[in-house]
């Protein structure tokens, strides 16, 4: 009876959709190699992105055919240094682990795949968007992190899931603010720690409400840092839609659930604690 029902579960499990993390990633450098083996026409490939992430510098190696999206991509690169790495959910320890992480060429993709053509350098005819996979298709209903401390953004991300968003974890805030302003329509929330480098939270949060004043923003300030915290209250408080709080996983599910309302609703007011 006990192996029955493992073996249900693991086919249940195993019929589950598999859904994947983005990681935005900033381009280092490109390794690229043909070598003609045999008669075929087909040439072998060997190639790889050196790219930096809040995880630390990787080598990604991008196995798979598709050569003419390999093609388009490496054009791409050429002028946009920052893209997405889709890792499925099973393997993000693995990713942000790994030095060297292997990956189908069509899991790497820009920020805005709707403003790179593969025929041209400008925009996708809308025509051609059915004839493209669904890796090509940007989606909505993310949530963006921004904080360099990697196991406090997974708790963060697991809660996120947990509610069916997809949490997109940043550690540069140059970078998560080029994303943002790239595609906001991508996103129904916004998480930032304090402690991050280069323009610093404050900053961060001012050139979001620049973009977008209606999107909600948590800002973690950190246990024992009142000071901080009321600086925050005050500046923000005109804003009515940053919350800010000294924990962000604090009651975080209840937090996202009052600041994110439907599409028809106006954004939510803050909820500071």
């Amino acid at each position: 009876m006990i192996r029955y029902f493992i073996l249900v579960f693991v086919l249940i499990a195993m019929s589950l959709p598999c859904r994947a993390r983005d990681f935005m990633v900033e381009f280092v450098e490109e390794n690229y190699m043909e070598n003609q083996e045999d008669d075929s026409g087909t040439p072998m490939i060997y190639h790889s992105f050196q790219v930096r992430s809040h995880a630390g510098l990787k080598m990604l190696v991008l196995t798979g055919e598709h050569p003419e999206y390999r093609k388009w991509l490496r054009r791409y690169v050429a002028q946009d240094k920052g893209f997405i790495v889709k890792v499925p959910d099973n393997e993000n320890d693995l990713f942000i682990a790994s030095k060297v992480y292997e990956i189908d060429v069509t899991n790497v993709h820009p920020y805005n795949p709707t403003t790179w053509s593969m025929k041209g350098r400008h925009v996708f005819d809308a025509a051609d968007l059915s004839d493209t996979q669904a890796w090509i298709s940007a989606g909505q209903g993310h949530i963006l992190v921004l904080d360099q401390n990697n196991k406090r953004s997974e708790l963060i991300d697991t809660v996120v899931k947990r509610m069916g968003y997809i949490g997109m974890i940043a550690g540069d805030p140059k970078a998560a603010l080029g994303i943002f302003r790239n595609q906001p329509e991508k996103f129904k929330m916004i998480i930032v720690n304090y402690d991050i480098p280069g323009m610093g939270s404050e900053t961060f949060v001012d050139e979001l409400l620049k973009l977008d004043h209606k999107i909600p923003i948590l800002v973690e300030t950190g246990y024992n840092n009142e000071a901080l915290k009321r600086k925050y209250l005050s500046k923000f408080s005109g804003a009515g839609t940053v919350t800010v709080t000294p924990v962000a996983l604090n009651r975080l599910q209840q937090t996202i659930k009052t600041l994110i309302k439907p599409d028809k609703e106006t954004a939510a007011q803050p909820v500071n604690g």
